[in-house]
């Protein structure tokens, strides 16, 4: 699986042990992680980018994010712009979530969020390989499997009114017309 990282920075000196501990785990379980821009980075460094350079890196962390299948977030560190910023771009591209705490440094903030694909999990360098385990896997059955199709124009401007219109995404709208045939389908129940 492609992992996104990320974690607060400004927090390497109290907390970059685990984040190396994280993303160490994170390959010895063989997923593929994109790391570099936390762990090779330093505020130092980053004061020292010009506005350019910002540019540049919001536009690849953008991209790596689009790529990844999971952003993994240790959120310990209360609250860093760049943490969040992240991790809603992920849930708003339908990336699943999960947001890694030590002890006592619960995050507040992310109680309120209700998506199935965002997951918050307590750990600590003696158990972060099984607390990664076990929400990776809950996280996998919350993904969702992906695929293209060919639409007329005339299906795609019904599609594009319909958004409009419910305020809803097509996708979502096509996954609930999906979802009521199988409710509806008396031979799918039974098979």
């Amino acid at each position: 699986m492609k992992v996104y990282f990320t974690a607060a920075i400004s927090a390497k000196d109290q907390f970059g042990k685990n984040y190396k501990a994280i993303v160490e785990t994170l390959r010895e379980l063989g997923h593929k992680v994109s790391a570099d821009h936390i762990l090779k980075r330093d505020m130092s460094f980053i004061k020292k980018e010009t506005d350019e350079e910002h540019k540049k890196h919001y536009k690849w962390m953008v991209r790596e994010l689009s790529k990844a299948d999971l952003l993994i977030a240790e959120v310990s560190f209360p609250s860093t712009v760049h943490v969040g910023h992240e991790l809603t771009l992920a849930l708003e591209k339908d990336k699943p979530v999960l947001a890694l705490y030590t002890e006592k440094r619960k995050p507040l903030l992310f109680w309120g969020i209700t998506s199935e694909k965002f997951y918050v999990a307590e750990y600590n360098l003696r158990n972060i390989k099984s607390v990664l385990e076990g929400s990776i896997d809950y996280l996998a059955e919350q993904m969702d499997a992906r695929f293209n199709f060919f639409i007329s124009p005339k299906i795609g401007n019904y599609l594009d009114w319909i958004a409009k219109k419910r305020k809803m995404p097509r996708a979502v709208y096509l996954r609930r017309l999906i979802e009521k045939d199988m409710v509806m389908n008396k031979k799918y129940k039974k098979s």
